[in-house]
């Protein structure tokens, strides 16, 4: 178990690294990387323009600045935002919590309904019923985030239900799929020839059958999520690390780009490494 745990965390720190490695090299490969708006400013002197290209020109090679960077991190510094002038440890207290929050009643909204939809489907099997969920969900899942988020900003509606709107179809297809897959298990179809009603087939003997792929699920859901609030943050003006991220690629601010990279990597991997070891346990357990 002990070894276990160190794999899942070298691994989770691995990746964290390649990817803010990769971000910072893409937005360093990014036309543009080394003006600044802030030259465009009549009333700087020549010394606060050239301060600025020096800022730029630190940041110009990335193996340095990120060798820079990791010293730092070591050392519990996170460095400062150049566009914003602010510690960026500061910021993430201020906007983390508040992506967090709108993550998770997103993700409950999204799985009471996408869930809900394929349970619903089963107890009540129609084909009314079907052709409105799955009509519902392909609606949704072929809508871009930005364009609902505008909708929604229209409408005076609450960021979250945008988020939710678009995750619900992926946990409602797969749901449904898993669902109709543990239907056809030689146990289930055994209580149904004892005469088993079916709420009590659904939640005796598929609900177990399914809960390991829908524990996974939740992990894949999280990182789905997190792509979706982000966008849905920048166009409805929410004060969380989507808006912040859309602030520091338009300033090309390298350290707040990097330390952002790093915190959304890292709530991805970990929700999907976690959900991925419980999915194992449940199996062997069930085994």
């Amino acid at each position: 178990m002990p070894r276990l745990f160190l794999a899942g965390l070298l691994r989770v720190l691995a990746i964290m690294l390649v990817a803010s490695f990769a971000g910072a090299l893409l937005l360093r490969a990014a036309p543009g990387f080394s003006s600044d708006e802030r030259e465009l400013n009549t009333g700087l002197s020549s010394q606060s323009i050239q301060a600025i290209r020096q800022e730029h020109l630190a940041q110009s090679n990335i193996p340095r600045f990120y060798a820079r960077y990791l010293g730092s991190l070591v050392r519990g510094n996170l460095g400062s935002s150049l566009s914003l002038n602010q510690p960026v440890r500061d910021l993430l207290r201020d906007r983390l919590p508040v992506t967090l929050r709108e993550l998770a009643l997103a993700l409950l909204l999204a799985w009471i309904l996408g869930l809900g939809l394929a349970i619903a489907w089963q107890m009540f099997p129609s084909r009314l019923l079907k052709a409105s969920t799955e009509g519902l969900s392909g609606a949704f899942i072929s809508t871009p985030a930005a364009a609902l988020a505008l909708i929604f900003v229209l409408l005076r509606l609450p960021p979250l239900w945008a988020a939710a709107l678009l995750v619900f179809p992926k946990i409602y297809r797969y749901s449904a799929n898993l669902l109709q897959q543990s239907y056809d298990l030689p146990h289930v179809l055994t209580a149904y020839a004892r005469g088993a009603g079916r709420a009590r087939v659904l939640f005796w003997h598929v609900a177990p059958s399914a809960l390991p792929q829908l524990i996974a699920l939740l992990g894949v859901s999280i990182s789905i999520a997190i792509g979706v609030l982000l966008p849905i943050e920048v166009v409805c003006d929410v004060p969380g690390i989507g808006q912040l991220a859309w602030q520091a690629a338009q300033s090309r601010d390298l350290p707040l780009l990097v330390n952002l990279t790093v915190v959304v990597t890292f709530l991805t991997v970990v929700a999907t490494t976690v959900s991925g070891a419980a999915q194992r346990g449940f199996t062997e357990r069930a085994a």
